[in-house]
């Protein structure tokens, strides 16, 4: 699952296994923005534009709990925070 903006692009990938030193964070510590476009990412599994601060919130995420625990990356010359792989 890909989420795209101008320059980055935000990737979402189900996990099995979490490893110890991730920061797991649960759907619901996120802003509602970044709620709802995780909710359309993982739903509607397509590319789909991001805003800048969604992008910004999610690049300080390694892993989120929604339906199942999910790799947050940002790829990008926006995205603040640290980036996963």
């Amino acid at each position: 699952m890909v989420a795209v903006s101008m320059q980055s692009r935000v990737t979402i990938t189900p996990i099995e296994s979490i490893p110890p030193t991730v920061d797991v964070k649960h759907i619901d510590e996120l802003s509602n923005k970044a709620r709802a476009f995780l909710y359309q990412v993982v739903c509607e599994d397509g590319q789909i534009a991001v805003e800048s601060e969604v992008q910004a919130e999610l690049a300080n995420c390694d892993v989120v709990k929604f339906t199942e625990y999910y790799r947050i990356t940002v790829v990008g010359p926006h995205a603040s925070g640290h980036v996963t792989a």
